[in-house]
């Protein structure tokens, strides 16, 4: 299998076709699309650290986080699972769970549980986190029909761009100012949802109903995060690229690498579907947080990116633009 994440038909071939056992008072769960899980008036989600590197327990953190709260809930706490190579020195550990623990008491996350070991099947610092919420809002995906409008916020590709921004500092600079690339590096602190939520606490109080999917937009970039979403709400879309925001300076970032920005690692952006889409990005603009409607739902099942005059079709996410950059790996056409 290829390096990243699992393809749509390995992962309901092998991953979702075993499990036979659902118990009816989860009403949202594993699935292609849905990367939380709603059980009674609890959601839960886990994340994994996806690259080596150092500080790579904060992807795993919010990326966990993220996922709760696409899922409809409000975190309230992680319990975390740290793997680290035979021989690894105490000061890691430290910076680790330094990191953890910090951002946690910033979002007043309770640190519920947790497990740590020194194993020799890891080569670097593996930190897997599983975030726990209450519910905000019921999510109806299996409620979206044709005509309803898409919001994304932030930007596309933010964390990959940033990221690679930060690991490739002395590449990148023989390019461009360092200056443009630390302005770059800094989208990192982008990577939380909790703003959003912040926004979307308000809007549920007013109207209970108004939002019916959402989904964070992480490995595969918007363009994975799209064709995951539609395929949960069974449906189909249609998305015009010039209102998909971008930062120039991920753009600069991607063209230099040769890696699309719309297939790249966007964590810290979020996806909602939605009957007004114009009130939500209101809602967003207001507090400060970049939004926009990028499409729209349609009926059957194909989903289209507009450019111009021109269409093209999405297809199921094959990886992440991530890889193509750290492991030399092509992604498929």
């Amino acid at each position: 299998m290829r390096t990243g994440k699992l393809p749509e038909h390995t992962f309901k071939r092998s991953v979702l076709n075993p499990i036979r056992y659902r118990s009816k008072d989860t009403t949202f769960r594993a699935a292609v699309g849905q990367d939380g899980a709603v059980f009674g008036d609890m959601v839960t989600s886990m994340a994994t650290t996806a690259f080596s590197y150092t500080g790579n327990e904060m992807y795993a953190f919010h990326n966990a986080i993220n996922n709760i709260i696409a899922a409809g809930g409000v975190p309230y706490g992680i319990s975390v699972a740290i793997l680290l190579p035979e021989h690894s020195e105490e000061a890691t550990l430290r910076k680790i769970t330094g990191n953890l623990c910090a951002k946690a008491e910033e979002y007043k996350l309770d640190i519920l549980a947790g497990h740590t070991e020194l194993v020799p099947s890891v080569s670097s610092p593996t930190v897997t986190i599983t975030a726990y919420g209450s519910k905000l809002w019921e999510n109806k995906h299996k409620q979206v029909t044709s005509g309803m409008d898409i919001v994304m916020t932030k930007w596309t590709g933010l964390y990959g761009g940033a990221i690679l921004a930060e690991l490739k500092e002395k590449e990148l600079t023989t390019r461009y100012p360092g200056s443009y690339i630390r302005t770059a590096a800094d989208y990192k602190n982008e990577m939380s949802l909790m703003p959003e939520l912040a926004v979307l606490k308000t809007v549920v109080a007013e109207n209970p109903d108004c939002i019916y999917a959402a989904h964070d937009i992480s490995n595969g970039g918007v363009f994975g995060a799209l064709w995951q979403m539609l395929s949960a709400c069974n449906c189909g879309g249609e998305f015009w690229i010039e209102q998909i925001p971008v930062k120039q300076e991920i753009i600069e970032v991607c063209e230099y690498f040769d890696i699309n920005p719309y297939m790249l690692n966007g964590q810290g952006s979020l996806l909602l579907v939605t009957k007004n889409g114009k009130r939500l990005v209101d809602a967003m603009q207001q507090a400060g947080i970049a939004a926009n409607v990028i499409g729209n739902t349609t009926e059957g099942k194909d989903r289209k990116v507009i450019i111009g005059e021109e269409e093209r079709f999405l297809v199921p996410p094959k990886g992440d633009a991530l890889n193509v950059v750290f492991y030399g790996q092509a992604l498929p056409v």
